[in-house]
């Protein structure tokens, strides 16, 4: 099978619509779906889906493409890596002996093979130890939720996963790859040994890595490790429980952040399944990112303690520059989520959830003793929030608490931003008109938008509009590739031009630019013929107006004469 034929069949096998409602919540907008956009922040839906053309554009943030699009975007994928993905998931196999470079298999999909055998490895050794399975007894976890997390044991052997994975054939340089092993002293040793083993999955449910948990009373021994950054891996970037929780944080609205591995598997067990935890670090502007396409609203539940109350001032800083809504929880001292909730049960966290207090209650509640203080902490984080209705809301409810005037909050608000603002680098003029100038130039004027619009409507339209226009005239650079791709496809492609066809062979700008016309086109077919004159008459004088100007700085009087001829020949044309 040739590349371009399994593309081909994974359109055909993948309709767009359910795709998409795996990630977002779609609601049916006349021949259209819409739903809030998973690539941005936004309180309006602007994000459609067009069943019949296949096709998904968002009129907020402007991104826009097919089901290969949706996911190089939202999962950060290659094109290789959504081609595999996508296969993968309509039952399409494809064959090893096939060429490798055709398929781009690289080194990711190794790692994805051997993680996969590793946590089968790691889930046998867990069923034949007493030792690991009484832990997790003790610890509270029903056998529903070792099955489901994957939970499993690393046996406290010298090399028993590296050999198992080399006998399965795996080349020992990928083992070494994926940290689960480590060249020592000529000879290689498992990387997890006599751990409680927690697979980590990224959103689609493919493992990544791993972390451990000593079953050792040693005090020299970490407690928890996790596997070294690789190729599929970085700790700052995903978060433990994501593929279990996504579909639960999209139905309730918000996202439960708890500190451990324990913390997350018994929040679940407990109904509360949209708990995810970072991997060991505090949040960072990647995890948050990958939250916000779930959901913009976040609720902290942390420990009670110093570190707990550290944990929450610091992701509250990290949120609100995210412009992402944050309530915060702190569990009574001695206590965290999981000693909780087996302590006293759901139903009385639940009732525990009503303290959850805003950040500007919150910060306050820490600086009793000094107030001010608190409000100019609060100040500081507002100044690095993008949002600005946020940031509104805010300063209205600091004024409330603090009972300072709110005119005199905004006017320090804006000092603090003034003054961070001033420490940003000095951009020259120039550069700053250097990139303008093609941003302004990508901005079509609505002649060459109307005439695209059209051309996308059908093949019958766009072959009128290519034989009656120089797609060479065509100002915005968009526009004008566009249509030169649309010309050598009505030219070359035995298929002739379509839409399926355009988007394979345009960039990300273009892709944008074609879904959006796409999904908002409104035309009356009625008076095609009509509308195609006007727009392609009105381009053509534009360029003769261009042409008079130029001639009139010259001074170039005969030539302005022809010109000027030529408009008026064009204004009294009545067909083209």
């Amino acid at each position: 099978m040739k590349f371009d034929e399994l593309t081909q069949e994974i359109r055909t096998k993948i309709d767009i619509v359910d795709l998409i409602s795996e990630y977002v919540d779609l609601k049916r907008s006349g021949q259209n779906l819409k739903g809030l956009c998973p690539f941005h922040s936004e309180k309006t839906p602007s994000f459609m889906v067009s069943p019949s053309k296949q096709i998904f554009h968002c009129f907020g943030c402007n991104k826009g493409g097919d089901i290969f699009t949706f996911i190089i975007n939202y999962e950060n994928m290659t094109f290789s890596d959504a081609v595999s993905f996508l296969a993968d998931r309509a039952g399409i196999e494809i064959k090893t002996t096939q060429k490798i470079s055709e398929f781009k298999k690289n080194q990711k999909e190794k790692l994805y093979s051997i993680n996969a055998e590793a946590v089968t490895f790691y889930k046998n050794c867990l069923q034949k130890s007493s030792q690991a399975r009484s832990y997790l007894k003790e610890r509270g976890i029903k056998e529903e939720f070792i099955e489901r997390f994957s939970l499993g044991f690393a046996e406290n052997e010298r090399d028993s996963l590296f050999a198992h994975l080399s006998k399965q054939g795996f080349d020992e340089r990928d083992i070494k790859a994926s940290s689960l092993a480590v060249l020592y002293d000529r000879r290689y040793h498992d990387f997890f040994r006599y751990r409680l083993m927690f697979p980590i999955f990224d959103i689609r449910g493919k493992c990544i890595a791993f972390g451990g948990r000593t079953l050792s009373s040693s005090k020299e021994i970490p407690k928890y490790i996790n596997s070294a950054d690789s190729v599929i891996f970085r700790k700052g970037e995903n978060c433990y429980g994501i593929n279990f929780a996504k579909n639960s944080i999209n139905k309730k609205g918000y996202s439960i952040i708890v500190e451990g591995y324990f913390d997350t598997i018994i929040c679940h067990q407990f109904t509360f399944d949209n708990a995810i935890a970072p991997l060991g670090t505090a949040l960072t502007n990647d995890q948050l990112g990958r939250i916000k396409r779930l959901s913009d609203k976040i609720l902290l539940l942390f420990d009670g303690d110093s570190a707990g109350i550290a944990a929450a001032k610091r992701s509250i800083e990290l949120i609100l520059s995210e412009a992402l809504i944050v309530k915060i929880l702190l569990l009574p001292k001695g206590e965290d989520p999981d000693t909780f909730l087996r302590k006293y049960g759901g139903e009385q966290l639940k009732r525990y959830m009503s303290r959850a207090k805003k950040p500007v209650e919150f910060i306050l509640s820490l600086y009793e003793k000094n107030r001010l203080d608190g409000v100019r902490y609060i100040l500081s984080i507002l100044s690095s929030c993008s949002d600005s209705l946020l940031r509104d809301q805010i300063i209205t409810e600091l004024s409330g608490l603090s009972e300072l005037n709110e005119l005199t909050l905004r006017q320090e608000l804006k000092g603090i931003m003034e003054k961070a603002s001033k420490h940003k680098l000095n951009v020259k003029k120039e550069d700053i008109l250097q990139k303008v100038t093609p941003l302004m130039m990508n901005v079509p004027n609505e002649d060459e938008k109307m005439l695209l619009k059209i051309a996308l409507s059908s093949p019958y339209n766009c072959s009128k509009i290519i034989n009656h226009i120089d797609h060479q005239k065509i100002e915005n650079p968009l526009i004008k590739g566009i249509f030169e791709k649309i010309t050598f496809l009505m030219i070359n492609s035995e298929q002739g031009f379509n839409l399926e066809g355009l988007l394979s062979v345009c960039c990300a700008d273009e892709h944008n630019l074609i879904t959006g016309f796409s999904v908002d086109s409104e035309i009356d077919l009625e008076f095609i013929d009509e509308i195609v004159e006007s727009y392609t008459k009105a381009i053509k004088i534009k360029e003769v107006e261009k042409q008079i100007l130029q001639a009139t700085e010259k001074e170039d009087l005969a030539l302005l004469h022809v010109l000027l001829t030529k408009k008026n020949r064009l204004l009294s044309q009545k067909g083209l």
